[in-house]
């Protein structure tokens, strides 16, 4: 039977208190349900516990839970302890007699209030209680931090006796009215979400003891009004101020506040969404009178925004001020259930609608398709059959919601889908009223950028990533059997997972869905594991078509991901504060293939001392096929690649651009595992010394990041180098067209690095290791009558020529003399400018022993007196630039032979002055003593500038047409 409406809108008119005193009633008779419903769901000793807690607030007795001192702030206004409490309180403690000398005289605390699941359709047996401790301590720190560790003390009692988690926390009704609130639960935090905290205490508070909320007596009507209609509520003394506790009004909610609940919601559905997505979509609802959430008739907008958008506290206030209160219709959670329906009903999204019942049975965590054991059922269970009657839901679709613990992957990933999506739109919306409402937002833009790296590590999609597609979903997607079938078509190779053993799938004969697919096997495997449905007991059948992967391989190869990626995977929140960093690498190299197969299918290997796995044997054969890259970063985003081709070059760029060098961050850790039956351990021990020299050379700090990194593989030879913190590796035929290459400018010092296997016989090899520090270095190497000359200039690039060879003096004092020339041109033209004396200081070796038989040997040369007192004749030649060409004017010991005189026979004449100004006419090589190019430096050497390499680049040209002119003579 329904009561009549109560009526207190127009204070000025006079209010009846009966009317005041009926109200009071109403809100005491929910309260009375709520407690009473509450008790019902705790067991015995926890229901004693409940019924004593103002009683643990009210006195200090040393044997009741919380003791601290007889002095400790207690006391609750106007509370008078049942005769069940008393009897309660005597069994904990049978020394205490409730005596005036016990209680306090005067009163500490205001009130006690639950706040929470409890007393709703959602409390459990894991619920706790989240306790407010209202106090009337002002200015008195020490007796706070003492009232704090009282609270602290009967929370460690009940943790530790009954079971139950208790938190609570000390609340001072003007401070939070002010919003000087502090941190109040696990659901916000104080100003940030004022008014929400303010919505959410009003609507599932359990009054305990002490002064009732001011905000029972002003109706809702008069919320905006509320600091008026209080003062005359108690002026005119229709309500005692000294029986309240207010915490103020409760008008519409701002906008600033939804985007600081919103991320701290979003924070905790990233790992348990259900229970997020109800309280997400409320906030959704709340902010649609700001966000205007789009809507099919606008005719009607006002009104249904308005309707949609009132704070639920306000509902719950008019429904009591309305009628006798029916504690199922004003349950917290139907009632935030019924808002979200008629928002989403309103914007016809009935597929949001239905998640959102999913979410609300699954919080109820009431099994109905199963068996009641109980005669009498539970208010809880007969109120969510009633809504589910109402939803239509089968009995089926009933039986798979009730055995959602055992959900597997396929169901798993769907829901999931629709979850990530309903996080993802929240987080868009979040977004759109920090734009508008950003000057108002009380959480700072750092934490919106926080959340965004938290999204995107979660659910985010890009290539290779491995999805984690259990967030709280389901408690077990383990499978007994699992099936990996490679599937051959035109498009190419890919591998499909299915459940079951392939046997089973041949008896059965019939097509099945897989639950994933892939182009890569390991991908397959490593989703699998880190989503555990790949356990220790899992059996694994891999299957396919010239795959070749032994048993034992397959039991190696699922054990090294399970100890690479140790689960569960716990991500500090700190961790998202910082840009992502690579942690961990692993390198997994020819799985599915075996170098030399036919020699392995004979059981022979072939034998050879060329035991590099990168030049294997005389045919120099790479034995690296395919490689699967692995990394996992800091913010637990787990990335996948795989290369069927290419292998080892695919795997150093994926390095290289993965881990720039240049820039700050730690190395991560880095595995290699190779499990061929044949060369396992030497592709795997070869690739872990290449990593390390790799390393030290780019990122330890000890080597120019601009350093040129030579290795062969296979027939090739391949020379990295890292230019604007991007990898380049060029390949090589010919260790001819490599020196070319070398000998190119470059843009600054970039020394040269040879592989610890490489270039064994080869000249460079001994050059390379031979320089130590910057500076010029000639090399040179005598064969028959010629000498073989390299020098590495002072960025090292290369310079290779071949000249005829007399003797060490005529061979070396000309070259020297112009390389001196050369250095002090670059000083004078300030492309030396900063260089030391070091730089520029020129080091001889002669290059001797047999190189090819790894037996090459170095030999330091000085120049000495004798050397440079041969005399030769000095030619210096000035080249500018003519119409896009080269021009040279050309000095014979000061005598000028220029191309304006002398035309395309230039050369012609410079041989006949140089063979008639030596005795007996011979025609030996001459040499270019001196080089001026400062008219034609931004022409050859734009971007690099100048280098030694230049001078002596041209140098040869001269030379080499210079010669031929002498011998024509």
């Amino acid at each position: 039977m329904h009561s009549r409406p109560i009526d207190i809108h127009d204070i000025d008119e006079g209010i009846d208190r009966k009317q005041l005193t009926q109200l009071k009633q109403r809100f005491l008779d929910l309260n009375r349900v709520r407690y009473e419903r509450t008790c019902a769901a705790l067991s015995d000793r926890q229901q004693h516990f409940l019924q004593l807690l103002p009683l643990l607030f009210h006195v200090n007795h040393p044997m009741l839970p919380g003791y601290i001192s007889h002095s400790t702030p207690a006391g609750i206004y106007q509370y008078q302890p049942s005769a069940d409490e008393l009897r309660q309180a005597k069994i904990l403690a049978r020394s205490f007699q409730y005596n005036r000398d016990l209680t306090e005289k005067t009163y500490s605390i205001d009130a006690l209030f639950i706040m929470g699941s409890v007393g709703t359709i959602a409390q459990s047996g894991a619920s706790d209680l989240d306790i407010w401790v209202c106090h009337s301590l002002v200015g008195n720190d020490s007796a706070l931090q003492e009232l704090e560790r009282k609270c602290q003390l009967i929370s460690q009692w009940a943790e530790q006796q009954i079971h139950l988690e208790v938190h609570c926390f000390l609340m001072h009704s003007d401070d939070f009215a002010n919003q000087r609130g502090k941190r109040m639960s696990s659901e916000g935090s104080g100003s940030a979400q004022h008014f929400l905290l303010l919505d959410e205490f009003y609507r599932t508070a359990l009054w305990l003891a002490g002064k009732v909320p001011l905000w029972w007596f002003i109706p809702a009507t008069q919320e905006d009004n509320y600091s008026v209609y209080r003062e005359k509520l108690l002026r005119k003394r229709f309500i005692k101020e000294e029986d309240v506790i207010d915490f103020g009004g409760l008008p519409e909610i701002p906008a600033n506040e939804f985007v600081g609940a919103g991320v701290w919601q979003l924070y905790k559905a990233i790992e348990s969404p259900y229970k997020s997505v109800l309280k997400l979509l409320l906030l959704e609802a709340y902010a649609s009178n700001t966000a205007r959430v789009g809507i099919d008739n606008e005719n009607d907008i006002a009104d249904a925004i308005k309707n949609t958008s009132e704070p639920l506290a306000l509902r719950f206030k008019r429904a009591i001020y309305a009628e006798t209160p029916d504690a199922n219709a004003l349950d917290p959670y139907v009632m935030v259930y019924q808002r979200l329906e008629d928002y989403l009903y309103l914007h016809h999204q009935l597929l949001r609608l239905e998640l959102v019942r999913r979410c609300f049975y699954f919080k109820a965590n009431n099994a109905l398709s199963r068996t009641h054991r109980q005669t009498n059922k539970s208010w809880q269970r007969a109120l969510l059959e009633q809504l589910v009657k109402n939803w239509n839901w089968s009995t089926h679709q009933l039986h798979m919601l009730d055995n959602r613990a055992y959900w597997k992957a396929p169901h798993v990933i769907s829901e999931r889908a629709l979850l990530v999506n309903e996080l993802n739109q929240s987080y868009r919306l979040l977004n759109e009223l920090n734009k508008h409402h950003g000057h108002d937002i009380a959480i700072s833009n750092e934490e919106l950028m926080i959340l965004g790296r938290k999204l995107h590590a979660a659910f985010e999609r890009k290539a290779g990533k491995i999805e984690w597609i259990n967030p709280g979903i389901s408690r077990d997607l383990s499978e007994e059997h699992l099936c990996f079938i490679l599937e051959k078509t035109d498009d190419g190779e890919s591998w499909q997972l299915l459940r079951g053993s392939y046997h089973d799938l041949g008896v059965r004969n019939i097509n099945v869905e897989p639950i994933k697919r892939s182009r890569s096997l390991l991908e397959l495997l490593l989703w699998c594991h880190a989503n555990e449905i790949l356990t220790g007991i899992t059996k694994s059948d891999i299957v396919g078509n010239g795959f070749i992967l032994s048993n034992l391989q397959k039991q190696q190869l699922i054990q090294a991901l399970q100890q690479w990626l140790p689960l569960p995977l716990a991500i500090d929140h700190q961790q998202f504060t910082r840009p992502a960093n690579v942690e961990r690498l692993l390198f997994i190299i020819n799985i599915g293939v075996e170098p030399q197969a036919d020699l392995h299918k004979k059981g022979m290997q072939m034998l050879s001392s060329q035991k590099d796995a990168l030049v294997y044997t005389g045919m120099r054969e790479n034995l690296i096929i395919n490689a699967d890259v692995i990394h996992l970063n800091s913010w637990g985003e787990l990335v996948c690649r795989h290369y069927a081709t290419d292998a080892l070059v695919n795997c150093l760029q994926h390095y290289f651009r993965l881990l720039p060098p240049g820039k700050n961050f730690s190395m991560p850790e880095l595995s290699i595992r190779c499990f061929s039956a044949g060369q396992g351990s030497n592709i795997a021990q070869r690739l872990t010394e290449l990593w390390r020299d790799l390393i030290s050379c780019y990122y330890s700090g000890t080597r120019p990041r601009t350093s040129r990194y030579i290795l062969e593989m296979g027939d090739e030879y391949l020379l990295i180098q890292i230019i604007q913190q991007q990898p380049q590796i060029q390949r090589f035929k010919s260790y001819e067209k490599l020196l070319e290459k070398l000998g190119q400018a470059q843009p600054e010092f970039s020394p040269i690095v040879i592989d610890r296997y490489g270039l064994r016989d080869k000249p460079l090899r001994l050059i390379c290791n031979t320089i130590k520090r910057n500076g010029i270095y000639v090399f040179y190497q005598l064969d028959n009558n010629k000498a073989n000359i390299t020098l590495v200039d002072e960025k090292g690039s290369l310079f290779n020529t071949i000249s005829e060879f007399h003797n060490q003096q005529t061979l070396l004092r000309p070259l020297v003399n112009f390389i001196r020339a050369a250095l002090q041109r670059l000083q004078l033209d300030g492309d030396h400018a900063g260089n030391t004396l070091e730089q520029d200081t020129i080091y001889l070796y002669e290059l001797t022993g047999n190189i090819k038989l790894q037996q090459g040997l170095v030999e330091a040369r000085h120049l000495n007196s004798e050397i440079s007192q041969l005399h030769f004749i000095n030619i210096k030649a000035i080249a500018e630039m003519d119409q896009q060409q080269l021009r040279f004017t050309i000095f014979c010991d000061e005598q000028e032979f220029s191309t304006l005189a002398y035309g395309d026979d230039l050369f012609k004449a410079v041989a006949s002055y140089i063979v008639r100004r030596r005795q007996r006419n011979e025609r030996y090589p001459c040499y270019i003593t001196d080089l001026d190019l400062s008219l034609c430096r931004d022409i050859i050497a734009q971007q690099t500038g100048l280098q030694l390499g230049h001078y002596l680049q041209l140098k040869a040209e001269l030379e080499h047409k210079l010669n031929n002119a002498l011998s024509l003579i």
